[in-house]
């Protein structure tokens, strides 16, 4: 296989594979069948979703992704990490809030490429956990500083995980950015607040997309 042929099929597989939101250790050589010619790489992220039901977009800082490819069977097996997302928005009966969000995997991010037509794809499986929720800094300062309570407590998650299955045809030669939609299932264990999220965050037509760029 020649060097163009290399770089072409690591771009296709790392470009399917970004969209996948999962933190996981980057894959062992032991991911692939043994004597088969492995590539490794690594790319920045920048991942945007887009929760249908709050019609809420949220971006992330920018993540990272690197892992391996077997250039003989197109399969690939890789980590991403991408930090945790805080955004403020209004809740029902409390007001404006501060939330911070993160995704934990379940298994690892694992994929396709077709190298005879760039076509690529990714599948992933993780929960998503509501790390806190706090409300928001009042614009004038009050007399009594209100107590810091997080709001949903430690454990607030999904009750399922989330499957991710992301399809698309890469952009040799520029950073490209693909796209795909996930059902979010029922949140738990989010206190006197899971069923205002539920309200809120559940439910099918959830978009992620990522743009990846060599580092």
């Amino acid at each position: 296989m020649t060097k163009r042929t290399h770089r072409t099929l690591t771009g296709l597989v790392l470009l399917a594979t970004v969209l996948s939101p999962v933190a996981l250790p980057a894959s062992p050589a032991s991911a692939f069948p043994k004597g088969d010619p492995v590539y490794n790489f690594k790319y920045k992220v920048v991942a945007t979703t887009f929760i249908k039901r709050s019609n809420m977009t949220m971006t992330a800082p920018p993540g990272v992704f690197e892992g391996g490819i077997d250039l003989s069977t197109g399969q690939l097996n890789g980590s991403i990490t991408i930090p945790d997302t805080t955004f403020t928005q209004s809740e029902a009966g409390v007001g404006l809030v501060t939330v911070t969000a993160a995704v934990e995997p379940t298994k690892p991010v694992t994929g396709h490429v077709n190298i005879g037509n760039f076509h690529v794809t990714s599948t992933s499986v993780f929960n998503i956990h509501i790390k806190s929720m706090y409300p928001a800094t009042p614009k004038v300062p009050l007399p009594v500083p209100l107590p810091k309570v997080n709001l949903v407590g430690d454990s607030c998650m999904t009750r399922h995980p989330v499957t991710v299955t992301i399809s698309g045809t890469a952009n040799l030669g520029a950073p490209s950015t693909l796209k795909g939609k996930f059902l979010i299932p029922l949140l738990q264990n989010c206190g006197a607040m899971t069923s205002v999220l539920n309200q809120q965050i559940p439910g099918p037509g959830n978009t992620f997309s990522a743009t990846a760029t060599p580092m």
